[in-house]
């Protein structure tokens, strides 16, 4: 078995994360949804939506540490390799990050936003390498550029 996973300085790929990435999200998009919704008239619609919207985020956040925290146990397992279940957990964790960087990215000017939370393309290296090879010079997926 190998040692705990440590952080990664840099963030590049989703594989890189750790549910410790989760906590300062979900503190940040908290505190703004929370002043989004403080300063709606009580029982207005828009004020039922950012409060919902804040729940619905907090949720996520929750989603995603657990998604990391199983993610940790397939690198310390070694399975990282593995078809099915393991390549769908990688997937999911990509994609509900991304979802909520999508959220902060709408706060990307307030102080305390941090530009490590953005989405990620790739799930590492291997996956950005072999996206690259499908793709021809003029951007398409097809060896000619145009679509058959």
């Amino acid at each position: 078995m190998a040692d705990a996973r440590t952080p990664a300085e840099l963030l590049e790929f989703s594989d890189d994360l750790h549910s410790e990435d989760v906590g300062p999200l979900r503190a940040f998009l908290s505190a703004r949804l929370g002043e989004i919704a403080a300063a709606q008239p009580e029982d207005s619609d828009v004020r039922f939506v950012a409060e919902r919207l804040a729940r619905i985020t907090v949720s996520d956040c929750v989603h995603v540490a657990d998604l990391l925290g199983a993610w940790d146990q397939v690198v310390l397992e070694g399975r990282t390799g593995e078809p099915g279940q393991t390549q769908r957990l990688r997937q999911d964790i990509a994609l509900w990050w991304g979802r909520l960087c999508r959220t902060a990215e709408r706060f990307r000017h307030h102080p305390d936003h941090n530009s490590r939370w953005r989405p990620l393309m790739y799930m590492n290296l291997d996956h950005a390498e072999f996206m690259a090879s499908l793709s021809d010079s003029a951007g398409g997926v097809y060896g000619d550029g145009a679509h058959p």
